[in-house]
């Protein structure tokens, strides 16, 4: 959340009732306190542990607040909102260009992996149990760090019995320049690959899924195809692919990058971030 000169900036309720239900603040709600109730809500009715942070940052030094904090609690992944979103011609718009600068500090800062969420709507708009979870995560795989580091999240999501978990592997060959290979719970196929635009072809065939986790940077001769200049290089040649114009889908994507232990530098210790720790709090008084 940006700093501002308003006191009331830093005053956040963030509670939620046993039953999932927000105590309303009878002021003014903003977005982030309505965020950070639909988390508490989530933690109560699925039986999942999270705990809930406000940072207060001035946005030129917002990627060191994310990078500290995640440090200091240890964090195995930082995901982050594209600075888009999406409208409701299935465009995506600039919601604020700044958050662009502060995810590309990130990604060059941080302590641990890192995930890029372009957002169209995953999960819908109205509330569903865990227990009653059906979604289609498909992974497109190509190879090299960013790669594994995506298909080991992808592996994770499916150890939820509600998502079904679709891995596409372009695989080098001698005689074609890749082959592509499905592999889900009932199916696995195989059918070669002899262009950039075959492997466009190929993704759209999975674009109704619900999500595509990707890696930022893929490895090989078939990513190799894809390395036309990417309009969002925090995105990746793939992310890129999936975010265009061209590529018709209402399925999220997840890009990741690997932490490899030389993305970080010094940061400054000089913060302007005011954080609230919220303390656990199940009282129906507010």
């Amino acid at each position: 959340m940006e700093l501002s000169e308003r006191t009331s900036a830093i005053l956040m309720v963030h509670k939620a009732r046993k039953n999932g239900l927000p105590f309303w603040n009878k002021l003014r709600q903003s977005d982030s306190n309505q965020v950070v109730v639909a988390f508490e809500a989530f933690r109560q009715l699925n039986r999942v542990f999270i705990r809930p942070m406000t940072a207060i940052s001035a946005m030129h030094d917002m990627h060191e607040d994310i990078c500290t904090s995640a440090e200091r609690k240890r964090a195995a992944m930082i995901i982050l909102p594209f600075h888009k979103h999406q409208r409701l011609d299935g465009t995506l718009e600039t919601t604020r260009n700044e958050f662009r600068w502060v995810n590309k500090r990130v990604l060059e800062h941080s302590p641990c992996s890192v995930g890029i969420l372009v957002d169209r709507g995953f999960g819908g708009g109205t509330h569903v149990s865990a227990s009653n979870v059906s979604s289609t995560v498909t992974v497109l795989f190509f190879g090299g760090h960013d790669d594994r580091e995506a298909l080991a999240y992808g592996a994770r999501m499916a150890e939820h019995p509600g998502i079904s978990l679709i891995i596409v592997h372009f695989i080098p060959s001698n005689d074609i320049m890749g082959q592509m290979v499905k592999v889900d719970i009932t199916d696995e196929s195989k059918r070669p690959v002899n262009s950039a635009k075959e492997i466009v072809e190929i993704v759209k065939e999975f674009s109704r899924c619900n999500l595509f986790v990707v890696g930022r940077m893929p490895v090989g001769p078939v990513a190799a195809a894809l390395t036309e200049k990417a309009e969002y290089p925090e995105l990746g040649p793939v992310g890129n692919l999936l975010t265009s114009n061209g590529f018709t889908t209402s399925a999220s994507v997840l890009v990741v990058q690997q932490y490899n232990g030389s993305t970080t530098s010094q940061l400054s210790s000089s913060s302007s971030t005011k954080i609230v720790e919220l303390p656990e709090d199940d009282s129906e008084t507010g």
